[in-house]
């Protein structure tokens, strides 16, 4: 049993304009949250070719799932959204394939995070709220929170925060390391979200925003994983650009070391 579990992290697509070409990258933040609790990160590129996905699962001993642009609607049967707002084909493809895969076929730990967590619950038969400021009705007595940059007009860019109320008992409290009752403050860069209704198969919500917005899934209670005590939490925020905060470390530790574990 290693004490530096491989973890392995699948890849965005983006242009290159030097070849119009499309080029495969990790954000360096992500590296480096495995890397300093502990784990030995690896990047899997989304082949074309699906029958490797198996093999790459074989290779790890954990399985982090990134953000991006938006899933195509067609998996959750969502209405059409600007091209622009979403990713490659190619990636969305391999990504699903990847996660039901690594869910379903497999014993790892799984952490999803803003769009990885978003993928967490498609791959389960899950849904989304497809755009929270014009599709999600906050309670009367909170106002909306402005949860996307675009929302914000970045004036706040990596520094703002909102507050997270956490389950009491939930793995992502636990994960954190949150005393109960305590508000976690988390930063927001995205426009969609799980919807509360449709969260998918074995899975539940654990984590909302004030507004009510689903920002953490987990294990349902009565679930194989959750009886296995398997680690599998999507969070919507992203801790991997706040290492400097110990809650946001925690997450990352608690992963690595359900994967040293397994």
């Amino acid at each position: 049993m290693s004490n530096h579990p491989i973890i392995g992290l699948n890849m965005s697509m983006d242009l290159i304009d030097k070849y119009e070409k499309y080029g495969l990258l990790v954000p360096v933040s992500y590296v480096d949250a495995v890397a300093r609790a502990s784990g030995v990160p690896i990047c899997l590129p989304p082949s074309d070719d699906f029958t490797i996905i198996k093999r790459m699962l074989q290779l790890v001993d954990g399985v982090v799932l990134i953000g991006g642009d938006d899933y195509w609607p067609d998996h959750f049967g969502g209405h059409p959204q600007p091209d622009d707002e979403l990713m490659p084909e190619r990636r969305d493809r391999f990504d699903l394939e990847f996660a039901k895969l690594a869910l379903n076929e497999s014993t790892l730990p799984v952490l999803g995070i803003c769009g990885g967590h978003q993928l967490i619950g498609i791959a389960q038969g899950g849904a989304l709220i497809q755009d929270i400021r014009t599709e999600w009705n906050s309670p009367a007595d909170c106002p909306s929170i402005p949860h996307s940059r675009k929302e914000r007009n970045d004036e706040k860019g990596p520094t703002f925060r909102h507050p997270l109320r956490l389950e009491s008992g939930s793995l992502v409290e636990r994960a954190a390391k949150v005393s109960a009752n305590r508000m976690l403050m988390t930063n927001s860069s995205h426009h969609q979200a799980v919807h509360p209704q449709r969260t998918g198969r074995y899975l539940r919500a654990s984590a909302w925003t004030p507004d009510g917005v689903v920002e953490a899934i987990e294990p349902s209670l009565d679930s194989p994983w959750a009886l296995s005590g398997r680690f599998i939490l999507g969070v919507q925020w992203h801790p991997e650009q706040m290492q400097d905060e110990e809650p946001q470390r925690n997450i990352f530790r608690a992963f690595v070391e359900s994967a040293r574990k397994k």
